[in-house]
């Protein structure tokens, strides 16, 4: 019979693997997920800007009651993933 401690130290090996897989995988789930949400971002604020070039007077009031956000954080947003 293999003693107590060399199962000890197998299931403590394996333990390790399994932890250190799952680590990776959730790594590169959430490092995809960052890349996702930065596409998304680009896409959703390059429409808004282009939305308000040129747009009727009043459309950036227009589009702070519609987005939820304010002037300013719109504005920002815009330069930031700008053309």
């Amino acid at each position: 019979m293999t003693p107590q401690s060399n199962t000890a130290g197998d299931a403590r090996v394996e333990l390790k693997q399994r932890l250190a897989e799952a680590k990776a995988q959730r790594d590169g789930t959430l490092k995809e997920l960052d890349r996702l949400r930065e596409a998304a971002d680009k896409k959703f604020w390059t429409t808004v800007q282009a939305s308000l070039d040129g747009a009727y007077h009043g459309a950036q009031k227009d589009a702070t009651e519609v987005l939820g956000y304010t002037r300013d954080h719109i504005l920002k947003k815009t330069k930031q993933y700008g053309k």
